[in-house]
């Protein structure tokens, strides 16, 4: 699983975008795959006949800054392209430009009415453009994802961890997919397709693959979420209705087969309501600083997870709504 998030974490450029890096990596091991009239790509894995079906909603989100001008003192100024998130100052960037990747550094500047203004060392306009630098190149988060400790701790830090969660949650799945777990269908959503996806949903459960930011509210306090301490089974959503007889049976299967797991009681959420005809969990993972450009997460949050979903297939002809 590290492997695979620190593939998914490195920009390749406009050739290789975040969603056409999925797709490489999923190829082998689907049957059907295609892109909706939304934008959505949506993969099928078969399984055996009368095989349970599920299906898995995995957000995946390309975090780029665009460069929209460069002043007269070389600085870059850039803007988001659909997103939020601000970079820190200080915070290493790459800038993709028609000579190759520049290294550049968010810094305070003139451009203040900008997302981010990008020290990449020229000294004027024209040596920034001599460099390769035009508007419109892509700036992107430097990759440097690596152990927050060790392999034994099992924690990595990397930036924009919370946006390859999910998709390494669904590539592990899918590459270890048996056909008689049964039939699985994975939907890689941009953020803004969320309220559109009730009617895709197939199988007897549907399970949504998010994060949560790490709490420290008490030791005793069941609200508490740690890093390392399993799979977040959220009991409720604003948003999202959460079936409580799935969420049961998630609890009891994770109990029974000894998998780590934390119940999730915050009820906060970004998005609209979304309503489902099929039975819905929501698997959140944990990460520290969700709100910043640099997180960190444990890889075995991520494989409790895969083996919480795996072991639900394996179990689900046994279970009753």
């Amino acid at each position: 699983m590290f492997e695979l998030i620190r593939e998914l974490s490195k920009y390749k450029g406009y050739k290789q975008s975040f969603i056409s890096q999925i797709v490489d990596k999923i190829t082998p091991f689907v049957d059907e795959m295609h892109f909706d009239s939304r934008g959505n790509l949506v993969v099928r894995k078969r399984g055996e006949q009368h095989a349970p079906k599920i299906t898995l909603l995995a957000e995946v989100k390309e975090e780029i800054y665009v460069v929209s001008a460069i002043t007269e003192s070389g600085a870059l100024a850039a803007d988001a392209n659909y997103f939020s998130l601000t970079y820190a100052q200080g915070q290493t960037v790459q800038v993709e430009t028609r000579k190759g990747l520049l290294t550049g550094v968010i810094t305070a500047g003139e451009a203040g009415s900008h997302a981010a203004v990008i020290d990449i060392g020229a000294n004027s306009k024209q040596e920034a453009s001599d460099m390769g630098v035009e508007p419109g190149n892509h700036v992107t988060l430097y990759d440097d994802f690596l152990y927050l400790g060790d392999e034994v701790s099992g924690r990595v830090v990397g930036k924009g961890l919370d946006n390859k969660i999910a998709p390494a949650i669904a590539i592990k799945l899918l590459q270890q997919w048996d056909t008689a777990e049964g039939e699985i269908t994975i939907i890689f959503f941009p953020q803004h397709n969320k309220n559109h996806l009730a009617n895709q949903l197939e199988g007897e459960a549907a399970f949504y693959i998010g994060s949560v930011t790490r709490q420290r509210i008490s030791p005793k306090s069941r609200g508490s979420i740690e890093l390392g301490s399993g799979v977040a089974i959220k009991v409720a959503d604003k948003t999202i209705p959460i079936n409580q007889t799935l969420k049961n049976q998630l609890v009891d299967l994770a109990i029974a087969h000894e998998i780590p797991f934390q119940l999730e009681f915050l009820f906060r959420h970004r998005y609209k309501k979304l309503s489902t005809k099929i039975p819905v969990s929501i698997l959140n993972i944990p990460i520290e600083h969700l709100d910043q450009a640099t997180q960190v997460v444990s890889v075995k949050d991520l494989e409790d997870t895969n083996q919480l979903i795996q072991t639900y297939l394996w179990r689900s002809r046994e279970l009753q709504f």
